[in-house]
């Protein structure tokens, strides 16, 4: 898999490539990651945080049939979060998408695990 943090693109092939990852997010107050199960062939599914703080949200994009998600949080939540992007751009999604950071990461444990698979622990909505 592809693992990108915050514009910088390296393979992960094992979950201990991957945990080092998730550990140098935490150390970033703000941040955008990527990880993607890809081929030259096809595009396959990819799961994508942004983080500022303590709010984060994730994204699920399923690959070939285009179908994409966010997480689900507090519905109640009122408000924006501001997300400062890769590419300098900042972006403002609804508080009630966020979720806990550790309960993001863990998805991300998942989809590697799983090759791909939408997380299951994680509430989702379609978009």
């Amino acid at each position: 898999m592809a693992l990108t943090l915050h514009g910088e693109t390296r393979a992960v092939d094992n979950i201990l490539a991957l945990e080092q990852a998730l550990v140098e997010a935490r150390a970033l107050a703000q941040c955008e990651l990527w990880l993607t199960r890809a081929t030259e062939a096809e595009q396959g599914p990819a799961l994508c945080m942004l983080r500022n703080g303590g709010n984060a949200w994730l994204m699920y994009l399923s690959g070939q049939d285009e179908l994409s998600f966010h997480t689900v949080g507090d519905e109640e939540a009122d408000g924006v979060c501001s997300y400062l992007l890769s590419n300098g751009q900042v972006d403002e999604y609804p508080e009630a998408w966020c979720v806990d950071v550790q309960q993001c990461q863990r998805a991300f444990v998942a989809f590697f695990r799983t090759g791909g698979a939408r997380p299951a622990a994680i509430a989702w909505e379609a978009d």
